[in-house]
Order: structure tokens, then sequence, then C-alpha cells
């Protein structure tokens, strides 16, 4: 029996390896697909499985949107859409429902990857919407509504945003609905509901276009704004569901009337919508409130230990794909040579946003399903892990040929010159560049916020939109970050002390 060479046998073990920890980082199986519902030709059987406790329900919701949703103190979800769909899910006979913070323009495509169950956000009932979509029955009515600075007098109808800027939240009616009334607005899209009326009372937009109960909301609780006019709109708010969960979408549509028959729907809108006004409309707030802090640490501290667990995890696949990605660059074998240098053409030539929506919403589509968590690591590990490849290659070509050839003349085969003799003098080397990649990872895991995972970059956008206290909350934040990255750099630059002594 001939047997392959060393070096092919080494090749094929290495990428065996990478393959299974592939495998095993995403742990997805079909009957595990099938248990979470991801099974599409049996979805007669979800609403059987969510009664009986055998599935959660999974509601998608952007909690910066009071008073229909938002986070307290405490980081628990809150509004009129929290209450309701418990409500509803407790009539249908649904045992459990969980709510996953998102933000509002990333809502419809969770829904189509089945990455939710669920949309709960304020999300206007549209014929464009629909075609993708189902929706529930009409649950509260919304409309648009204009609103500028309580000293703007320079906007008194639609006509007057020609020229203007206007603030919007990406992903809503309002975007396009300007672009089809107003096509001479200029618009801010921005990604929350804090970011909209904050931008118009900084004077960074000339008005903002929104649903008219949030903007009414938002006066009572906060001043600083008056609505133009009426509703320039007569859209509802309905919640959203996949088309393939028809019986879901019926169970919820009975819940909701049988609410309205016996009035507990009138309660509810009565405590969210009439019992909420000038409770701190005229309250003044100093320009940097260590009270916020204070009152969210705990919220801040959950957030926190997220990141870092992102951030670990990351760094570790990091250094594995980069390994191997550097080992596959400088093999003797073609199809190696060009899978690395694949690898890293393809993630360095991309952006890594765009990178982190492919794992976590187009995957879906081709069949694999992955759990936020588990997307988000592993898209940060794949892009971080192209850089360490080029960083590998680097540093184990800058090492004189000569210190392998002598090592050759010693005896040793091929691997233990590598093993012994070169990777430790080019891990020496390795050391500045991966301190620089890995701050560089701390700081973009911050975007994987993006597809569900509640780090300290979402938390912050939470508590912003509960206290509108956004000079305090991205300046502590900044410093989270920033503590971060510098412990990061210290232990880089202690390990390459400690090793200066082997050169």
């Amino acid at each position: 029996m001939v047997r392959a060479p060393l070096g092919r046998r080494r090749a094929a073990a290495v990428l065996a390896g990478l393959v299974t920890c592939v495998m095993l980082l995403t742990g997805v199986s079909p009957a595990a697909a099938k248990e979470n519902g991801q099974d599409n030709g049996a979805q007669g059987g979800k609403l059987e499985r969510l009664r009986s406790g055998q599935a959660t329900l999974r509601v998608g919701t952007d909690a910066t949107f009071p008073p229909f949703e938002f986070t307290d103190a405490k980081g628990h979800k809150q509004g009129f859409d929290i209450e309701l769909v418990r409500a509803l899910a407790e009539r249908a006979g649904i045992k459990k429902v969980s709510f996953t913070q998102m933000p509002f323009a990333n809502i419809v495509p969770a829904l189509q990857a089945h990455q939710v169950d669920m949309g709960a956000s304020g999300i206007y009932i549209s014929d464009e919407r629909s075609r993708v979509i189902d929706f529930t029955d009409v649950y509260y009515p919304g409309g648009l509504a204009m609103f500028v600075a309580e000293k703007n007098d320079s906007v008194t109808s639609l006509a007057d945003l020609a020229g203007k800027r206007i603030a919007v939240q990406v992903g809503t009616k309002s975007v396009e609905w300007l672009k089809e009334h107003q096509p001479r607005a200029h618009l801010i899209t921005v990604q929350t509901n804090e970011q909209m009326f904050s931008a118009a009372r900084l004077g960074q937009a000339d008005a903002v276009v929104t649903g008219a109960p949030a903007g009414q909301y938002f006066i009572a609780q906060h001043g600083g704004l008056k609505q133009v006019g009426k509703r320039l709109t007569d859209e509802n708010y309905g919640y959203a569901l996949p088309k393939s969960d028809a019986a879901v979408t019926a169970a919820f549509n009975a819940a909701l009337q049988k609410m309205k028959d016996d009035g507990s729907y009138t309660a509810l809108t009565k405590k969210w919508f009439e019992a909420k006004s000038g409770s701190g409309a005229k309250k003044e707030q100093p320009l940097l409130n260590p009270r916020t802090i204070v009152d969210s640490w705990g919220q801040i501290q959950s957030g926190l230990l997220v990141s870092i667990a992102v951030i670990m995890m990351s760094l570790c696949l990091s250094l594995l794909l980069g390994t191997a990605g550097g080992l596959a660059r400088l093999s003797g074998l073609m199809p190696l040579r060009w899978l690395g240098s694949a690898y890293v053409s393809v993630i360095r030539g991309t952006p890594f946003v765009v990178q982190l929506f492919f794992v976590y919403f187009g995957l879906p589509q081709l069949g694999l399903q992955l759990p936020p968590m588990v997307a988000g690591v592993l898209a940060l590990g794949l892009y971080s892990g192209s850089y360490v490849t080029e960083i590998f290659r680097g540093a184990v070509q800058s090492v004189d040929r000569g210190q392998i050839e002598a090592a050759r003349s010693c005896g040793m085969s091929h691997a233990a010159a590598m093993r012994h003799v070169v990777i430790p003098q080019a891990f020496l080397r390795m050391l500045p560049p991966l301190g620089n990649e890995f701050v560089s990872l701390t700081k973009n895991s911050a975007l994987v916020s993006f597809i569900t995972i509640g780090e300290l970059f979402m938390v912050g956008q939470t508590i912003i939109s509960r206290t509108f206290d956004a000079l305090t909350v991205y300046l502590f934040i900044g410093l989270l970050y920033y503590i971060l990255t510098n412990i990061i750099g210290f232990a880089t630059h202690t390990i390459e002390k400690k090793m200066a002594v082997y050169v």
C-alpha cells in the first residue's frame, strides 16, 4: 500500500480539522432546525408546539420606541406592544414568549429567515410588506405626523419640507412616503427613535416624520417638540408573522377580538396612551448625568459581559483560522495555497457588516440557520482571521531562509524545523501586528448588535431610548471600550517583552 506524502497528509489533517471546528461551532443539524420551527413543510404543527410549550414564540422588537416598546433601568422590556403580545399569547394558549432586541430595519429580514417568529415594534401594515410577510388584524391606529422643535415656525405644512432636513428612522414607512410625497426633502436616516427626536431638538434636522402616537408620547414625557398639523396618513399597526404561520396569525386575531370584546384591550390602551402625559416634559437634566449610569449599571454590566464573551471567542477563532490560513498560504500544495489566497481576498475585500448580515440573514435561505451569538462570533472570527492569516504568513517569511536550512542540515524534518525553529521566531514578530488586529476586533465587536446580540453598544442604545441622555451614555460606553482595547494592548506588549529574551 502506497502512503501519501507526509506534507499532504498534514495538509489534509489541517483542512479536516478546520472543517470539523466550523461544524462544531455552528452546531446546526436538520433535526435541530426542525425543532426550532425552521422546517417550513410542517408549519401546521407550529401552533401546537407553541401551545404545548415545546417551542417558544420568539418576538423581534426594537425596544427604543416608547410607549410601544422600551427597556427599563433593569433591562426589562416594557410597553404597550410587550404587554399586549403577552396577553394575546396567553389567550391563544401559547405557553412561552421571548423578546429579542434588534434594529427595526432587520425585523422583516429576520422573519423571512425564520430567526424570529413574530415582529412587534409599531410596524405599519403596507402592501409592500404584505408581499413577503403576513400581518394580524389592526391592533392600534397609527399614521405619520410631522414634529418640529418648539421654537421652529418655518414648517407649517408638507410643502414647507421642500429643501429641509427631515429625520426618519431607517426601514420605516416615513422613508418611502416622503420620497413619494415630498421628493425635494433631504432625508436624514437614523437607527433609533431617540436619534430622530434628538436630531430635531439639537437642530441637526428641521423636522421629524414618524408615527403620531410615538411623537405625542415623546412630547408628553420630554417636551422640546411640537406636532405640526394633523396626521399625514392613515396607516395602522399590525403584528408581523411569516407567511407560513397562518395558524398562529389566526390565533392572534381571535385573541385580539376577545380582548376587544371583554374590555381588556381598552384598559391597556388607556394605561399606555392616556395616563402618560406631562410627567417630565419640562424637567431639566444636567449635561452629564451620572445617575443615568448608576440606575442602569446592572444593564450595562450584563452588556459588558456579553461583549467580553464575544471578543474572547472571536479572538480564539481568529487565531485558529489565521494559523490555518497562514499554513495554507505557505503550503507546497497548490489547492491549499489557492484556498488560503481566496479566503484572504474575499474576506478582506468585502465590508464586515455585509459578511455579518450574510451569515445571519443570508445563510438561512440556504438551509443553514445559526443562533445570533454563533453567527456574530463566526463572522467576526472569519473577518479578523483573514488579517491574522497575512500576519502569520508575513512573519514566517521574514525569518531568514538560512534558519530552516541549518535546521535541516542537523537532521530535522521540514515540519520539525518549522515547529522548533521558524515559528517561535516568527511568533515574536507577529505580536505587535496581532495586538493591533485584536484591538480592531474589539472595536468591531460593537457591530454584532445589528444581529440581536445584547452587547454593550446595544445596551447603550436601549438606555438612551429611555433616558434621552446620549452624551452621558456614549461617553461612558466609549470609556469601557477604551479600557478593553488598552487591556488587550497591554497584554500583547507584556508578552512581547517576556519573549524578547529569546530573540
